[in-house]
């Protein structure tokens, strides 16, 4: 069978979003991250993505000077 497509129509910036994003960083993140989500992605969802990966990367590139991180694998014994 020939491979499915999504059928959603162009890509629209939500309300509320920085002005650097635009119509093609929604419709690129919807692309990329569609294939792991069950339930149809929508732009509001995309923006979600693209802000929780902004912060992520503001913290990484702080060098931790706001938060600590901790490795998950050096947890206490109880």
């Amino acid at each position: 069978s020939p491979p499915r497509h999504p059928t959603h129509e162009v890509a629209t910036v939500p309300a509320g979003a920085p002005p650097w994003v635009t119509p093609e960083l929604i419709e690129h993140t919807l692309r990329v991250w569609q294939p792991f989500y069950e339930d149809q992605l929508i732009s509001e969802d995309a923006l979600e993505i693209i802000m929780s990966v902004d912060r992520v990367s503001d913290l990484l590139s702080s060098g931790g000077r706001h938060e600590t991180i901790r490795s998950t694998s050096s947890r206490e014994q109880p």
